[in-house]
């Protein structure tokens, strides 16, 4: 939710998003492995899509099946891609790579636990508003 003060996430909001990042995460999973989501140094999310050729009907249901699920994971990586770098680090380190606690995530990226959550919250919300306009999330 964006107000005139900037930007507030209420609790609800804060889970919508963490449940599009887990689906992410478990689309991305049903990807070969030259098809994954590569990150930069930068913590920006390429895509690199796929050319592999169907020919049968059920074939043909399978890769309409992946494209959908790209196009879903070229729309979130698209969102994530929209934060500042420090926002994007917070969120591909505690979401997108492994399973990881918070206090990890700020200890490697050694910022102040209040400065981690404060970061956390803001990417959190820009991620809602982004995804809602992409229709993510209602």
């Amino acid at each position: 939710m964006l107000s005139k003060g900037g930007l507030a996430l209420q609790k609800e909001e804060k889970q919508k998003v963490e449940q599009v990042l887990a689906q992410y995460n478990l689309d991305k999973l049903t990807l070969a492995y030259d098809e994954m989501p590569k990150v930069t140094a930068q913590y920006t999310l390429l895509s690199t899509g796929s050319s592999k050729p169907f020919f049968t009907q059920q074939e043909d249901e399978m890769k309409q099946e992946q494209t959908e699920r790209q196009a879903f994971l070229d729309v979130i990586q698209e969102c994530i891609n929209r934060l500042s770098e420090v926002e994007r680090e917070l969120i591909v380190r505690r979401y997108l790579e492994e399973d990881r606690f918070d206090y990890q995530v700020y200890m490697e990226m050694m910022i102040s636990e209040r400065q981690y959550y404060r970061l956390k919250t803001k990417a959190l919300a820009k991620l809602h508003y982004l995804m809602g306009v992409a229709g993510y999330i209602v």
